[in-house]
């Protein structure tokens, strides 16, 4: 029988197939690169000078454990300013310049994670985290490689009106930034506070930074609420609204969600304007870095701090932005690596499915027990309390997974 060409690669790909081999073999590569745009200039550099350590950190972690099944690991970091055209550009340089060996990005922002959505095929797709908590990102049958390292806003707002109801109480205020980051839980939470009994008496939408606080007291406290959850802010505005209700002499308990969590920033507002701060509540998914007893993950981080922070904020505390961050990039790294162990490629589309396949999985810290990935979030947190004679958040709620 002659053989031509065709019937040569013909033949060679049914051998292939039997064989139960790949017909197209990617060279190994020499390195997996995780790319990233932080805030490190603009509203929030505070926030993002404190998070770039992380990559250092967790670089430096991964590869001293053997990479990722003996390639080793690196991270590509860029300045966005916080905004989103900015990180998108970051984004396209990092694809072009890094190729098929960039397997993962960390995005800045909601607005960042909406705007990169829509471009997120073919070649173009990475396995993507972010600081984002959105409630829409959740949602893989729209953003099949976007995920949430801890639960959403919509979350955080069920997880605080049911310590509301736990405590007995029967109303709320709702206190916002004018931004989607501030919108994103408001109507969901109307609405599970009316499933739980617990009346909204204000919704008071405020500026993300140089909000006229006086004026939002004032409805604070023609509202009577007894609670009010605070959502959208990061540095500022939120100390200064419980700082002017304090002043009015108004009781309301006050809660925030993640990004207002922070101990410096609370320890900075105590040490500046005194204690007005003590008993403040919030929603934090992780458990704080000094919380470390049965928490091999954190103590390995903070032996590896000590030496490479030593002189900085770091070296001793890692503030809940820098343990959101390590918390995605642990994530990432767990989707790479039970991918590639599996004899996979680590496409986007198999790192998109062992993503969605992490179930029962110890972090080692970050989390008070195993975690599962549903809909591309763990939906886990519990509610912590700040006492400004400590200067520390302790617990004041069992974890809640919802």
């Amino acid at each position: 029988m002659k053989q031509t060409r065709r019937t040569f690669i013909a033949t060679g790909a049914a051998a292939t197939a039997a064989l139960g081999m790949p017909t197209i073999l990617r060279a190994q590569p020499s390195e997996y690169v995780i790319g990233a745009s932080l805030p490190l200039t603009g509203p929030f550099a505070t926030a993002g000078q404190l998070v770039a350590p992380a990559f250092t950190l967790a670089q430096k972690l991964i590869n001293d454990e053997g990479g990722i099944g003996g390639t080793p690991i690196r991270f590509v970091t860029e300045d966005s300013g916080y905004i989103p055209q900015n990180a998108l550009a970051n984004y396209q340089r990092a694809l072009a310049t890094e190729g098929d060996a960039l397997v993962a990005y960390f995005g800045d922002s909601t607005g960042f994670m909406k705007l990169v959505a829509p471009e997120l095929t073919g070649d173009q797709a990475r396995l993507m985290g972010s600081t984002s908590f959105a409630s829409e990102l959740a949602n893989p049958a729209t953003n099949p490689y976007q995920y949430l390292a801890g639960p959403s806003y919509q979350d955080q707002f069920d997880i605080l009106l049911q310590n509301i109801k736990d405590a007995g109480g029967s109303n709320v205020a709702f206190i916002f930034s004018n931004t989607e980051f501030g919108r994103d839980p408001i109507e969901h939470g109307k609405m599970r506070a009316e499933e739980l009994g617990i009346e909204v008496v204000l919704e008071e939408s405020t500026k993300p930074q140089g909000a006229d606080i006086p004026t939002h007291v004032t409805k604070l406290a023609q509202s009577g609420a007894e609670y009010a959850i605070l959502q959208g802010y990061v540095t500022g505005v939120w100390p200064q609204l419980i700082g002017g209700a304090r002043q009015f002499g108004l009781p309301t308990q006050f809660m925030g969600t993640f990004w207002g969590m922070e101990k410096l920033i609370a320890d900075r507002v105590t040490a500046e304007a005194g204690p007005f701060l003590d008993g403040y509540q919030g929603v934090m998914p992780y458990r704080y870095f000094y919380d470390r007893e049965d928490a091999p993950r954190y103590q390995l981080f903070a032996e590896a701090a000590k030496e490479m922070f030593a002189g900085t904020p770091l070296e001793n505390y890692m503030s809940t932005w820098t343990l959101q961050t390590m918390c995605a990039l642990e994530i990432a790294i767990k989707a790479l690596r039970d991918t590639v162990e599996g004899g996979k490629e680590p496409t986007p589309d198999n790192l998109a499915e062992a993503l969605s396949g992490i179930t029962d999985w110890d972090t080692g810290g970050f989390f008070g027990g195993p975690v599962s990935m549903v809909d591309n979030k763990i939906g886990t947190g519990r509610v912590y309390q700040y006492s400004t004679e400590s200067g520390l958040f302790t617990p004041t709620s069992d974890w809640f997974t919802v």
